[in-house]
């Protein structure tokens, strides 16, 4: 953890270090969005399948979705879900060296059939019925067992993804994931996080076990924002705690704002080692020469202790008054 000291690669150099290929459609898509075409393609071997496919211009510009196949005879790339809108001739678009852990999903779903249902990791079915706000009913998914799919811990909850709109124009809700929150056995309902829009019969769902949805990032933790008021002078005092004990998450981001502070202010994070509280960093910021924006950690770092951020001012003028706070974890 280094404080006010990063770099930044310039986005041209992180794009051309992810890009594959750079290509621009020839010809126009499938209306439905799923395909586009590129005749520079022709007798090239399939590197695509599996990767990301990013769009650069045209109606549905700097969306992506994962290549699910690809045919060397007409240069036709196919992704799932589909683009919001058919990929016209002449569209710019990124080929990114990056695994589509959606295509993969279904590549597998496809070996099952639109019938089955993949056990254990991942769970396939079609809506049934609507019998509630943010609730979908999957027949074909009932009879697992009461709160099979349902926990409120946000690291092991499973995710109910989107993979098709029944109406088949790639609309909301079609690629938006969201956490299970209860499950009825009985009828196979699933209660979640609301979508952009609701989930209606004959939408074809995965459900994904906790595990595989860190690892296809769906879990990931939103942004937190937050302001703290404390009396600084008088003692340290807590700003934010991170993370949960014994749960593994990596901290990419921490930013302080000690705009409204006078004084000479000393932030310390304390994590336990062993068993036992230590304090594992610590410094000393005036707004004058070093904020108002302390970027405190600004690389990634694995933790899987409750990360304990203070402040201690040598200002009485400071009491009362807020820290503001920054930071992103993502479960691992």
């Amino acid at each position: 953890m280094v404080q006010n000291k990063h770099h930044a690669l310039a986005r041209e150099t992180i794009i051309a270090a992810l890009t594959a290929y750079t290509g621009i459609t020839t010809a126009d898509g499938a209306g439905d969005g799923s395909t586009l075409i590129d005749n520079n393609l022709i007798g090239s071997n399939d590197f695509i399948t599996n990767k990301i496919i990013l769009l650069q211009s045209g109606n549905s510009i700097f969306q992506d979705r994962g290549a699910t196949g690809f045919n060397p005879v007409n240069g036709q790339v196919t992704v799932n879900p589909a683009f919001g809108s058919q990929v016209l001739a002449g569209t710019r678009f990124y080929v990114l060296n990056q695994h589509s852990s959606v295509a993969a999903l279904a590549a597998i779903l496809a070996a099952v059939g639109p019938a089955g249902i993949t056990q254990g990791l991942c769970y396939y079915g079609v809506v049934t019925g609507v019998p509630g706000a943010n609730q979908f009913e999957i027949a074909a998914l009932a009879g697992l067992g009461a709160a099979k799919f349902a926990t409120v811990v946000p690291e092991y909850q499973y995710r109910a993804f989107v993979l098709r709109d029944a109406a088949g124009g790639g609309a909301a809700p079609q690629g938006e994931s969201q956490p299970v929150t209860n499950y009825g056995t009985a009828t196979g309902n699933f209660s979640a996080d609301a979508f952009t829009a609701a989930v209606d019969i004959g939408d074809e769902i995965l459900i994904i076990h906790p595990f595989l949805a860190r690892i296809m990032n769906l879990a990931g933790l939103p942004p937190a924002v937050g302001s703290t008021p404390g009396a600084w002078q008088t003692a340290e005092a807590n700003i934010v705690l991170l993370g949960t004990d014994n749960v593994s998450y990596k901290l990419h981001s921490l930013v302080l704002d000690i705009s409204a502070l006078v004084g000479e202010v000393t932030i310390r994070l304390h994590m336990e080692v062993v068993g036992v509280e230590r304090r594992v960093y610590e410094q000393a910021f005036t707004v004058a020469v070093d904020g108002p924006g302390l970027w405190i950690v600004n690389g990634t770092v694995g933790i899987h202790e409750v990360l304990r951020v203070t402040a201690q001012s040598d200002n009485a003028a400071d009491n009362a008054q807020s820290i503001g706070y920054d930071y992103m974890l993502e479960a691992m």
